[in-house]
């Protein structure tokens, strides 16, 4: 009898540890369309959903708020009936300007991207155009971030070493010759001074982490093997600390206190954390060479996504633990005030999903 009461005590425990698990939930739903992308800062929460009916539109979701949207109007906006499936676009918030920053891709002979701006309630704002050529010479746009009173993209421009060898049959060589990291205000923009060439951007407690744009494969920009990751103030560009990572960084992501990057060197990919403040290293771990090239981070936790799962890694001890499974089609990895926020698209409508992680 005394082991059976034990072993009904253990179930009920079992119980209320299981019913105390956190569930992932549906925070938004996107009737009209899929969720081309979103943002996360603070306690607020942004995407950019696609309409055939309507307008492609920008939405925020603050707690104790009613859900906003921009741009206004939206009908007289470039991004009102852009056909946001021609290419995948960036989206960033800054909750500390209300003002969202996204881009627009047109493929083509000579693709472009648009970066685009607009305070929450407010019209929108054509920042830049980027375009490069079929060989890839030209301005590439790089990332995009936010966070508080930050919004910034970074771009580059991938020009021939030599051009008149190359149109004389020799070599067609290319180089990133020029490039850097732009801050978007409200009513301008302006370069971060001393910012290299960049390709991903992660931004945190006034504070823009970025991965160099070094080489050029395949005719566009792109990072080299034994890499230095920058961590620079967000206003004077001044470098707060920098991070050596001996495989190819894929994806970074900045708290206040940790960078996170992805890195692929060879058949595996790793996972390193540092401490954003002076570069030591923190931690590493080995990652599944599946894992996309995204990843989202708190000062006590990176997250990665491999097929349909969502992963989590501890920064105190490394410990790697399955936070959640996915539907097929996911869009986004964000993460912040303790919650992890993503998108579940089926068909032509969208699903904002949410998980609180701690």
């Amino acid at each position: 009898m005394r082991v059976l009461l034990a072993t009904a005590g253990l179930l009920a425990l079992a119980g209320t540890a299981a019913a105390a698990s956190p569930t992932a939930h549906t925070l938004r739903k996107s009737p009209g369309g899929p969720i081309e992308a979103i943002a996360e800062d603070g306690s607020s929460v942004a995407w950019l959903s696609s309409s055939t009916k309507a307008c492609d539109t920008i939405h925020v979701l603050s707690p104790g708020t009613p859900d906003r949207s921009l741009p206004q109007p939206s009908s007289g906006s470039m991004t009102c009936h852009w056909d946001l499936a021609d290419g995948q676009p960036q989206l960033a918030f800054a909750a500390g300007m209300s003002t969202a920053l996204w881009t627009l891709h047109e493929s083509g002979p000579a693709p472009f991207d648009y970066v685009l701006t607009a305070p929450v309630g407010g019209p929108e704002r054509q920042v830049k155009r980027l375009a490069h050529a079929s060989d890839g010479t030209g301005y590439w746009l790089g990332g995009v971030a936010g966070a508080g009173r930050t919004l910034a993209y970074s771009w580059d421009d991938v020009e021939y070493i030599d051009k008149l060898a190359c149109l004389s049959g020799g070599s067609c060589k290319q180089k990133v010759s020029d490039g850097g990291i732009r801050i978007v205000t409200q009513t301008a923009d302006q370069p971060l001074p001393k910012a290299e060439p960049a390709l991903q951007l992660a931004a945190s407690a006034g504070r823009i982490a970025y991965i160099p744009a070094t080489t050029v494969k395949a005719g566009r920009p792109a990072a080299s093997a034994g890499s230095l990751l920058y961590v620079a103030d967000a206003t004077t560009g001044s470098q707060v600390s920098h991070a050596f990572v001996r495989g190819v960084p894929l994806a970074i992501a900045l708290s206040p206190h940790v960078l996170a990057v992805l890195t692929r060197n060879g058949p595996h990919d790793r996972i390193l954390w540092y401490d954003a403040a002076s570069g030591t290293k923190l931690g590493s771990v080995v990652v599944s060479a599946r894992s996309s090239p995204q990843l989202a981070a708190s000062d006590q936790l990176v997250v990665y996504s491999v097929g349909e799962t969502l992963r989590g890694v501890s920064t105190v001890g490394g410990r790697t633990r399955l936070l959640t499974k996915t539907a097929p089609n996911t869009v986004g990895l964000s993460l912040a005030n303790g919650q992890l926020v993503w998108v579940e698209n089926r068909a032509d409508a969208g699903r904002l999903r949410g998980l609180a992680v701690g």
